[in-house]
């Protein structure tokens, strides 16, 4: 997919201006030329640690993901919970075994069918205070707020503190280096991170893999 429709039928969410640091579009979610279904921001501290938010606006998101009925926020919670799979990877220099990938995916599954076990944490949400539901994972983080009328709000982050954000509708792109009233293109996306070193959030851990990922490695693995 390279493109889709104009973005900005919907409100889209970032940290607020409370936050310091780089912000950039990460990636969206939906068909060709139609609006998408899930819209990514990234946000990173000087220091290294960041999250990213995204918006999944209601009525498109459930018609796409839960065409027959489903809890819809069960795709909202994997869509946290395989977020924080992917960003806690080491880096690809660090071997992954057959099957190790499916099986996280399996196991992110099974922990958002069971979201309403995650601890709440307390977000800002446009000035108010909104409940968020918080999965930890391989020291990252995934969380969820279903409080906005017009959208899911999820956040997947490493190096931050889940409770306490503060969300707001992006009232500026040009701190995200985009123009969401056009058309998004994947390759210019990025293009646009990869002259921006900032622009991506850094596992936990580089060089191996966290005690959480472990039991996910077949016995035979080397280490």
């Amino acid at each position: 997919m390279e493109k889709t429709s104009s973005v900005v039928d919907f409100d889209v969410y970032g940290l607020d201006d409370g936050f310091e640091g780089a912000r950039w579009v990460d990636f969206f979610e939906g068909l060709p030329g139609r609006p998408p279904w899930a819209l990514w921001l990234g946000h990173r501290e000087s220091g290294g640690g960041g999250v990213r938010v995204g918006t999944l606006p209601r009525v498109r998101y459930e018609a796409v993901m839960c065409p027959n009925g489903k809890d819809p926020l069960v795709e909202v919670a994997f869509s946290g919970a395989f977020g924080v799979i992917n960003v806690t990877l080491p880096s690809t220099t660090v071997p992954r075994p057959e099957g190790f990938i499916p099986a996280l995916v399996e196991y992110a599954e099974k922990q958002a069918k069971g979201y309403a076990d995650w601890p709440e944490v307390w977000w800002t949400i446009e000035g108010e205070p909104a409940r968020a539901r918080v999965w930890h994972f391989a020291g990252g983080w995934a969380a969820f707020s279903a409080e906005p009328a017009e959208s899911y709000l999820v956040a997947v982050g490493v190096g931050m503190d889940p409770d306490g954000l503060a969300l707001a509708p992006v009232l500026d792109d040009s701190l995200y280096d985009a123009d969401l009233t056009a058309p998004l293109d994947f390759a210019e996306l990025g293009r646009r991170k990869s002259v921006r070193p900032e622009a991506w959030l850094p596992p936990p851990r580089a060089d191996g893999f966290h005690p959480d990922q472990l039991a996910f490695l077949p016995p035979e693995a080397e280490l």
